[in-house]
């Protein structure tokens, strides 16, 4: 039995076309998968780099909303008139009265 698979071994062997088809389709298959895994570890690597910039951006977000709201809340009614504000007396408010029907969107 070994003496059959050693002779049909090196018939196979011996037998250059297969032999060079053998050698190329295993380097091809390794230069592809280091092609595909290098890719993979680059796609993952931006991945992590974008999530820690989105994360990283999402508290500068947050830090900047609320010292909005801290300075949104620090105005008063002292604080504007000691800067220059007057409060209004005779409200007037400009009003298109060309429009003679109002638009809905009720179908009744």
């Amino acid at each position: 039995m070994t003496t059959l698979i050693k002779e049909k071994g090196t018939a196979f062997i011996f037998h250059k076309i297969g032999a060079y088809v053998l050698v190329t389709l295993i380097f091809g298959s390794v230069i592809s998968y280091a092609y595909f895994a290098n890719a993979a570890v680059r796609t993952l690597t931006v991945l992590e780099k974008s999530k820690q910039q989105m994360q990283s951006l999402s508290v500068d977000v947050s830090e900047m909303e609320a010292k909005r709201l801290l300075v949104d809340n620090g105005v008063s009614n002292a604080l504007a008139q000691h800067l220059g504000f007057v409060e209004v007396k005779n409200q007037i408010f400009i009003v298109n009265k060309s429009q003679k029907a109002a638009l809905s969107f009720k179908t009744d």
